[in-house]
């Protein structure tokens, strides 16, 4: 879970690499007490199903997903016309899956009202019901911030390099991971506090640019004290508030990966020992 406004991890889930019960929505269901009365959940269509807008509705926080490929939703037939492409619907309770047990099962309601909202591109599901507070064009912008969520993504995987874990057992791959996400929170911390002394948001500020200013400065902080350390820090914060990035609304990238793999076998052995292998040597 991801703050929107500072990108902050606010909490995270862990499992096994394969296997029942390691999928994202159930990972996403050990978090809901970590859930707070009024919090808006917004992600994306794997999330929007029946039983998970149940729970979450329980938990009281409200959502906003992508609509499921799934569903099917016809604005002519909605229960309540809203607007132009906005509207209320009624979903039945299906059948139970197998995750569930009979016990929770019969906990569910019957029925569930939704909303959907459409732009040119997408339709939206959310729990956000009343149109006077929560205006379709509303609902939509902020559904497109969530472009937000996969640049972090991309900052975790890639800038942290956590693309490729290093540790062997479950209980260090845990602790690696715990490690890293506490020098993420640190570096957002940071962030937030740049945009502060700067007046902007944190959204504003590049993550790269306040990791390696924070890298570059690491040595004069663990030497200075007082007002000099005060000082030094205010430096570090002119520096990275120097690079806002852009505003890109809407922004939309294709899932492919543009760097071609190589054509060279992976290397499974140490080297003293690949050298002697018929397999590594080449034609």
């Amino acid at each position: 879970m991801i703050s929107l406004g500072s990108g902050a991890l606010l909490n995270f889930a862990v499992a096994a690499y394969e296997g029942k019960e390691t999928g994202e929505q159930a990972l996403l269901r050990k978090l809901f007490s970590h859930l707070q009365d009024g919090d808006i959940l917004l992600g994306d269509a794997n999330f929007e199903n029946y039983f998970l807008l149940a729970l979450l509705l329980q938990a009281k926080a409200d959502v906003v997903f992508e609509k499921n490929g799934a569903r099917h939703i016809d604005f002519r037939k909605c229960d309540q016309k809203l607007g132009s492409k906005d509207g209320l619907f009624k979903l039945t309770r299906p059948v139970r899956p197998e995750w569930m047990s009979q016990e929770l099962y019969d906990q569910m309601p019957a029925e569930l009202v939704i909303r959907a909202v459409k732009n040119k591109r997408r339709t939206i599901i959310t729990t956000l019901l009343d149109v006077e507070e929560y205006s379709r064009t509303e609902i939509i912008a902020l559904y497109l911030k969530r472009w937000h969520d996969e640049i972090d993504f991309d900052v975790i995987k890639t800038t942290m390099k956590m693309d490729m874990l290093r540790c062997k057992s479950p209980e260090m791959v845990r602790k690696e991971i715990s490690i890293n996400f506490l020098v993420y929170n640190l570096i957002r911390a940071l962030m937030g506090k740049t945009a502060k002394h700067i007046d902007k948001t944190p959204r504003e500020l590049s993550f790269k640019t306040a990791q390696e200013t924070l890298a570059s400065f690491l040595q004069t902080l663990l030497g200075a004290s007082g007002d000099w350390l005060e000082q030094k820090i205010i430096n570090m914060m002119d520096i990275i508030g120097q690079h806002v990035v852009g505003n890109r609304p809407g922004r939309s990238e294709p899932r492919a990966v543009k760097k071609r793999p190589k054509p060279h076998k992976r290397l499974q052995h140490p080297r003293s020992q690949a050298r002697r292998l018929k397999k590594y040597q080449g034609k």
